[in-house]
């Protein structure tokens, strides 16, 4: 079931459940974290589609576990959710029906010592299509499943020479989708560097990148991509750095036996600059993709960070050889109020899809929290969302409300409503929505 972006949404983040045990585990030592919560939803048209399916009421007992152990030389950090969920479907004949899901499983490990680094990660998440955030496939019925893994070590980190080496697999599987276009994917990246630490102020390096892409079409397309780089980083002044990787990209893509080859640059040019406030920063990216060829992108930004106001912003222009000139952007604003906070997030970016072509998506989204008192606080959230492409125009805009009240210590009562409209290519759907939830998490140290 799709949930919304109301604020007080619940249990559907382990970063957001288990952040009070990731401060206290700073300290050290091993630090246990346990969470519940039963959550009552009911949504109407819950995928967005037309003409509208019903409403579907879902009961979901959430459980999840958080595990950190820190020492003066390594952290290991593992979480862990999932749901009992108990939902009397519009879809379908089947009446009520227990299911197990919205599983979510992330583990970390980090050994650092003044010479060497070593990185090992695995991650797992199951959830409803569109509760993964694309616009595209919102309103697509299924379930998807992402899962990774990788490992990384750096060597010679306080000597002349270095060398870096990283490993990563990432794959997403569909079950029960509609949509053609969303393809079981499976990759294998790869890359190594030499790492030359010339002074104080200069580092270079010379590495190649890999990766092997392989989608489950009909005609199993594999992509085969090699990028070779060399690169400096260097410090003009205490301020100023400088940073350039100067690359050469080899694609190879194999489609029902036919194999086609793309060469061309993969060049970044970065320079930061330290002002009295946060910093100003200029970026010039040339990529090459096996689908729209050469694309060129340059991006000026500005951070900032005051006491009341936290600031990231991104404005920039990108041109790729067969769609042309895009102006593209981004803005992060968040605002600490005496009773809460306000953020605002903009971007408007430009991606390709071998099916859709040029992909443009905007959005906006305004969030608003206000502490009514110390145990209870009330929240707004409104977004703006649209993807335009050859193929497809999508508007959505969502409006949701939440409430919190922390009953005692360890528990809290949460509600809220959502309101989504959606326009494609199918016609217009309305969702609204309605939860309440409560929920308990301890602490314990072993």
């Amino acid at each position: 079931m799709r949930r919304s972006g109301i604020a007080f949404g619940g249990f559907c983040a382990i970063t957001t459940v288990l952040s009070p045990a990731i401060a206290v585990a700073q300290d050290g030592g091993v630090l246990l974290t346990f969470g519940f919560e039963n959550r009552l939803e009911v949504v109407r048209n819950e995928s967005l589609s037309v003409p509208a399916e019903g409403t579907d009421v879902a009961n979901v007992t959430s459980l999840s576990f958080g595990l950190i152990s820190e020492t003066a030389l390594d952290r290991l950090s593992f979480l862990a959710s999932g749901a009992a969920i108990i939902q009397n479907a519009a879809a379908g004949d089947e009446g009520t029906e227990l299911d197990f899901g919205r599983s979510d499983v992330a583990l970390d490990y980090r050994r650092e010592v003044p010479s060497a680094l070593l990185e090992l990660g695995a991650a797992l998440r199951s959830d409803d299509v569109g509760s993964f955030e694309d616009l595209a496939a919102s309103d697509e019925s299924g379930t998807q499943t992402d899962y990774s893994a990788f490992a990384r070590i750096e060597t010679g980190r306080t000597s002349v020479l270095g060398f870096a080496l990283g490993l990563e697999y990432a794959a997403t599987d569909y079950q029960d989708v509609t949509d053609p276009d969303l393809v079981d994917t499976s990759e294998v990246r790869a890359d190594a560097a030499v790492v030359l630490r010339f002074s104080d102020v200069a580092t270079g390096r010379i590495g190649a990148r890999y990766s092997e892409l392989e989608e489950e079409t009909p005609g199993t397309t594999v992509t085969e991509t090699t990028i070779s780089y060399v690169g400096l980083d260097y410090s003009v002044t205490p301020r100023l750095d400088l940073s350039a990787e100067i690359g050469y990209a080899e694609i190879e893509t194999e489609d029902f036996d036919v194999i086609e080859r793309e060469t061309g640059p993969d060049l970044r040019l970065g320079a930061t600059y330290d002002l009295a406030v946060g910093t100003v920063s200029g970026l010039l990216r040339v990529t090459t993709d096996e689908d729209e060829g050469q694309r060129e992108s340059l991006e000026i930004g500005r951070d900032l960070e005051t006491p009341r106001d936290t600031i990231s912003a991104r404005l920039g222009l990108t041109r790729a050889d067969t769609t042309g000139t895009d102006l593209i952007g981004l803005l992060l604003w968040n605002r600490t109020l005496p009773d809460g906070s306000l953020g605002v997030e903009l971007y408007h970016r430009v991606g390709f899809d071998e099916d859709d072509g040029e992909v443009d998506s905007s959005a906006v989204t305004v969030t608003w929290l206000k502490n009514v008192s110390d145990i209870s606080s009330i929240s707004l959230d409104v977004s703006y969302e649209t993807s335009n492409s050859a193929v497809e125009d999508i508007e959505q805009i969502e409006f949701g409300a939440g409430y919190s009240h922390r009953l005692t210590q360890d528990w809290n009562l949460a509600t809220g409503v959502n309101y989504a409209v959606r326009d494609d290519i199918d016609g217009r759907a309305r969702s609204p929505s309605v939860f309440v939830a409560l929920s308990r998490e301890f602490q314990v140290r072993p």
